[in-house]
């Protein structure tokens, strides 16, 4: 019995002596397998902006309470993209995820350089035409077919066949939804034109500029594709005082302004939330791009501001009202797959699109 004794005794030292080698302190040189995996969101834009990159902050910010995920945020200049990107990946996170085409050559070279840390790419494109990188995973925003039932109403209920789109940036899939608008305005009304200008994501008083020039040239329709900083042609079309009406992208001002006409959503912090919630089940798709759109709640069209719109407008509410039920249709035929609004990255160009 007494030997017995000593032995358990023995085997609970060397027990004791084990736990202890497997466990450190957060300042250790190790770590415990029950610390929590870290992600930083690293944002081309501001925060606080009420639109996309708060969206994002947001999906982060949920998959964080869901997953038990310790979750950053931060903001970079393209200057510093790299450097940024390099510090968090020395920092040990186990997820980097960028945003927007601006950041997509910073990625590309970190991810390449790290190939244990994980990456997110988000509205970005860097998966394809076969150079996959397989710690990375892209997500590709699709919304040419939301954009071409905004211009599909727009060109039914123009009274001077003259409609403006104002783009933030010179990026494939903004010009894809640029083209998409010129498209639904041209099958809707042949006999349309559409202005087009880049201007920016931030500046809004470089927006304003814009759509101010575009109605002095007589638009009546204004597409916006420009984050918050569409609040420039909010800015515009209520110190015009013409009868000038606006649809934005995320951004809903229906409280700003009278003439705003509908609000097109777009689910970014799903993007952000499903890229964590893989890397907390251990099944991170790197390698592959995951497509955004219209199918899978990627982009949706927020009907009720449009039909608030219609209702409030005297001058354009009731043919507005009218080109809603066509817009809806359009839009259910889209979904069932009997009309196709092609993906098309080329600089929006209303003499290209009206001869196609």
């Amino acid at each position: 019995m007494k030997k017995l004794l000593i032995t358990l005794m023995v085997l609970c030292m060397v027990s004791a002596g084990f736990a202890g080698c497997g466990s450190s302190s957060k300042g250790g040189d190790e770590t415990s397998n029950d610390d929590p995996l870290r992600v930083v969101l690293i944002g081309n834009q501001k925060f606080g902006d009420n639109g996309p990159m708060d969206d994002m902050a947001a999906g982060g910010e949920r998959a964080a309470k869901d997953f038990g995920i310790e979750f950053k945020k931060m903001e970079s200049e393209p200057v510093s993209f790299e450097e940024d990107i390099r510090t968090m990946v020395q920092e040990g996170y186990d997820l980097v995820i960028t945003t927007f085409p601006y950041m997509s050559e910073a990625t590309k070279t970190l991810a390449l350089e790290s190939p244990d840390t994980k990456f997110a790419a988000i509205f970005q494109s860097i998966n394809e035409e076969g150079n996959t990188i397989p710690n990375l995973w892209d997500t590709k925003f699709v919304g040419q077919t939301t954009l071409y039932v905004d211009g599909y109403m727009a060109g039914l209920a123009t009274k001077t066949n003259k409609l403006g789109l104002i783009v933030g940036g010179e990026e494939p899939s903004p010009n894809s939804e640029g083209n998409g608008f010129m498209r639904g305005v041209h099958d809707a009304n042949p006999n349309a034109t559409v202005e087009f200008a880049y201007a920016s994501y931030e500046d809004t008083a470089k927006v304003k500029e814009v759509a101010l020039a575009m109605i002095n040239k007589g638009v009546d329709f204004i597409q916006g594709d420009c984050g918050s900083a569409d609040s420039g042609i909010v800015e515009a079309v209520n110190e015009s005082k013409k009868d000038v009406m606006m649809f934005s992208v995320i951004c809903d001002f229906t409280d700003s302004c009278d003439n705003f006409a509908g609000s097109i959503g777009m689910n970014y912090g799903s993007a952000v939330y499903d890229a964590m919630k893989y890397l907390s089940e251990g099944n991170f798709p790197g390698g592959t791009q995951g497509i955004r759109d219209i199918l899978n709640d990627g982009y949706f069209l927020d009907w009720p501001t449009y039909q608030a719109f219609a209702e409030r407008n005297e001058t354009y509410g009731e043919a507005f009202a009218k080109a809603i039920e066509e817009g809806m249709a359009i839009e259910g035929k889209i979904k069932s797959g009997d009309l196709e609004v092609p993906y098309d990255p080329e600089v929006p160009n209303w003499n290209r699109i009206s001869s196609l």
